[in-house]
């Protein structure tokens, strides 16, 4: 016996296939009257919707893309999704996660972009669209939310902590312990001069340095290409004629490296060095990290969440979030001890 399609159930109860598509998937501005209908007749031709069968009579794919700078095994990328998918997978959307790690995955997906069109919604995490990527998405038609972007007007809706104000609370944080000497860690664009977000927090710890009169004995970019980055790193700052006495790394995981290669140097932490990191990720709290706490599991439902309004058609009370961090001290930092 054939298998029953999304037509007969339409035919059954005598509705359309955008009716029966609308009515399986508990949409709203369905009659409970016709709802019944339709699920009794479903039940009756033991019919199972398909995706594709239900896409192509509603013109809905129930799926979401997710464009991401990262890779998905970093602490953030994890919690971001984890957040993301518990309020998709609520809601019978699927996640599809596409990469934009350098200039050419970025360049490929917003060239293949206009014909793929199998997503209701977008969300980009990590960097703003270039003029010509926003007119490209703009062509889409669908909801674009952004996660963590320096900059929000090509999209509907945002979620991002504040880098930069963050970082300058990490430094004054630091000087009101004594310190004078700073020196910053972060990590290389990969595609200087674009729009990727990655300098927000530097912004924010050149600025607060320059405000309160402080000392930035040298800025240091960690290549995460090469495994010895951080060794080479911390041999040059040890050899500066004026050693900082507090590290502000761009992020937990980084900063962790960093402490590793500074106790091989004999330097202690936090009598001779402070370290502070970035973010509140799984391993500040396995090594005592002074850091940065951001909800990246929180700011993926508020995103998905804002996602789902946008495609129901349903305004947004607050488009554009921005999310609380939370200043964590831990046993990497202490008051400097001048001297004697």
């Amino acid at each position: 016996m054939a298998r029953a399609t999304i037509d007969d159930v339409a035919k059954a109860a005598g509705v359309s296939t955008f009716t029966v598509s609308r009515a399986l998937r508990g949409k709203e501005h369905v009659a409970e009257a016709t709802r019944e209908k339709v699920l009794k007749a479903a039940k009756d031709l033991s019919y199972t919707a398909s995706k594709s069968a239900s896409a192509l009579a509603s013109g809905c794919t129930n799926r979401i893309a997710l464009l991401s700078r990262e890779r998905m095994a970093g602490w953030f990328m994890g919690e971001l999704f984890d957040g993301i998918y518990d309020v998709l997978s609520r809601n019978r959307y699927d996640l599809t996660i596409y990469r934009a790690g350098s200039a050419e995955e970025r360049a490929v997906f917003f060239a293949n972009l206009p014909a793929n069109r199998n997503a209701d919604a977008l969300i980009v995490s990590g960097f703003s669209a270039t003029d010509e990527e926003a007119e490209t998405l703009s062509t889409m038609d669908i909801p674009i939310v952004s996660v963590n972007s320096p900059y929000t007007g090509w999209c509907q809706a945002s979620v991002a902590v504040d880098d930069e104000a963050a970082e300058a609370t990490i430094v004054r944080y630091l000087a009101a312990l004594g310190h004078r000497r700073f020196c910053y860690i972060g990590r290389i664009d990969p595609l200087v001069g674009a729009q990727w977000g990655f300098d927000a927090r530097a912004r924010g710890y050149n600025d607060e340095i320059a405000s309160l009169g402080l000392a930035n004995c040298g800025m240091f970019f960690i290549d995460p290409g090469s495994p010895r980055s951080v060794k080479q790193i911390i041999a040059e700052l040890l050899a500066l004629p004026e050693r900082p006495t507090a590290l502000c790394v761009w992020s937990d995981h980084h900063a962790v490296s960093v402490m590793h290669e500074l106790r091989t140097a004999g330097i202690r932490i936090p009598d001779e060095m402070s370290v502070f990191g970035f973010d509140g990720a799984d391993v500040a709290a396995t090594f005592g990290l002074s850091t940065m706490a951001q909800p990246a599991r929180e700011i993926g439902r508020l995103a998905a969440c804002k996602t789902l309004d946008l495609i129901a058609g349903r305004p947004l009370a607050e488009p554009h979030t921005t999310v609380p961090v939370t200043l964590e001290p831990g046993s990497t930092t202490g008051p400097w001890r001048a001297e004697e």
